[in-house]
C-alpha cells in the first residue's frame, strides 16, 4: 500500500467513525444553521464567478468527477456560472469531457462564462429552457448511452420540480456515479434562510423529493461516507450513488 493509498484508507476509516458522532453531528447542526443565517454561501467566487456553495461540497464534488471521471457532467440551475465553470476546469484537468448548464434564464453573466472558456478539451454548453422539458437536451442523449455521466440538481427547488428532474435525469446516471440534489438542506435549515418570499420551504423541497424518489426507484442510494466527507453540505441526503 503507497503513503497515498494508506492515508485515503485511514481518511475513510475516521469517516466511518464520525457517522456514529453523536456529538460531532450536534455540533455540525448548530454551526450548519449560524451558516445559514449569515448567508455563508455567498461568501465565495471561482476564478471571479460566484459559485454560491460550500467549500467542502466543493472538494467532495471534485474527489467524486476526479474517481468518476465522467464523459458527462449536467448541471440544472446555472445562476452566476460559477459551478459551470468549476465542473468544466476539473474536467479539463482530467483531459476533458462535456459540461452542459440547464437554465429557465441563461443571464448575460453566464453567457459570458461559456463564451470565455478557451480550452479546447472540455466542451461547455448553457442551454436555455427548463430542466424538465425532456426535448431540452435533444439528440444529446443519444451520445450519452455507454458514457459515464454525472448529474447535478440545482434549480427550482420545489418538491414537484425536483423529483420531475430526478425521474428525467436518473436514466442517463451510469453505475457508480451520482446524482447530486443540492439544497436539500432547506428542509431542516430553510426557517433559517433571509428569502422567505420562495415557493420551497420545510415539506416542500428537494428533501422531500429525495425522499419520493428513493421510494419508486431503487437503483440509487444515499451516500453517507460521501456526505460525511463533507461535514457541512447543502446537500443532507441529496448524494444519490447509482448501484445498478
Amino acid at each position: 500500500m503507497t503513503a497515498i493509498e494508506q492515508y485515503i484508507h485511514d481518511r475513510d476509516e475516521q469517516v466511518r467513525r464520525n457517522l456514529k458522532d453523536r456529538d460531532l453531528q450536534v455540533n455540525t447542526e448548530r454551526f450548519t444553521e449560524e451558516l445559514v443565517r449569515t448567508n455563508y454561501t455567498k461568501n465565495f467566487t471561482y476564478m471571479g464567478v460566484p459559485i454560491l456553495q460550500y467549500p467542502t461540497d466543493l472538494m467532495v464534488m471534485q474527489e467524486i468527477i476526479w474517481d468518476i471521471c465522467p464523459d458527462y457532467i449536467i448541471e440544472t440551475g446555472v445562476a452566476f456560472g460559477g459551478m459551470t465553470l468549476f465542473y468544466a476546469s476539473v474536467l479539463e484537468i482530467l483531459g476533458g469531457g462535456s459540461v452542459i448548464g440547464i437554465d429557465i434564464e441563461v443571464r448575460p453573466h453566464a453567457r459570458k462564462v461559456e463564451r470565455d472558456w478557451v480550452f479546447h478539451e472540455t466542451d461547455m454548453r448553457i442551454i436555455e429552457g427548463s430542466s424538465i422539458d425532456p426535448s431540452v437536451l435533444g439528440k444529446e442523449k443519444e451520445y450519452m448511452k455507454g458514457k459515464d455521466v454525472l448529474v447535478s440538481l440545482d434549480s427550482n427547488h420545489t418538491h414537484e420540480h425536483v423529483i420531475q428532474e430526478l425521474r428525467l435525469y436518473a436514466p442517463l446516471v451510469s453505475v457508480g456515479s451520482y446524482i447530486i440534489v443540492f439544497d436539500t438542506a432547506i428542509e431542516y435549515f430553510g426557517h433559517l434562510d433571509k428569502n422567505q418570499d420562495r415557493p420551497w420551504k420545510k415539506g416542500n423541497n428537494p428533501a422531500t423529493a429525495v425522499k419520493a424518489f428513493l421510494q419508486e426507484c431503487d437503483d440509487f442510494v444515499v451516500d453517507r461516507e460521501v456526505e460525511q466527507r463533507a461535514g457541512v453540505t447543502a446537500a443532507p441526503g441529496g448524494w444519490l450513488r447509482r448501484i445498478r
